[in-house]
């Protein structure tokens, strides 16, 4: 394998995810949560939804919402950063 194309092979796609948890979390735990978007729904629950950088920075924001204690409900991959669905 050539050094471009291995280069090709490591670029790493920004993906935008959506995280749903039980429970209602303030807005101000965003930054806290990497930037993630918070939106508290009427049925108790709440939607994180952002671009996460990398696998390393998806696992470090599940460590995160982990440590608060929090019921993950799902995870949801909705494609890359600037795709238009």
């Amino acid at each position: 394998m050539t050094i471009k194309a291995r280069e090709k092979q490591n670029v790493t796609k920004h993906l935008i995810y959506s995280i749903r948890l039980e429970g209602h979390l303030d807005q101000s735990w965003s930054e806290w949560l990497d930037g993630m978007a918070i939106t508290s729904e009427e049925n108790g629950q709440t939607q994180l939804t952002g671009v996460v950088i990398d696998q390393a920075a998806l696992h470090g924001l599940l460590a995160r919402i982990r440590d608060l204690n929090l019921r993950l409900i799902s995870i949801n991959c909705e494609g890359e950063m600037g795709e238009d669905k």
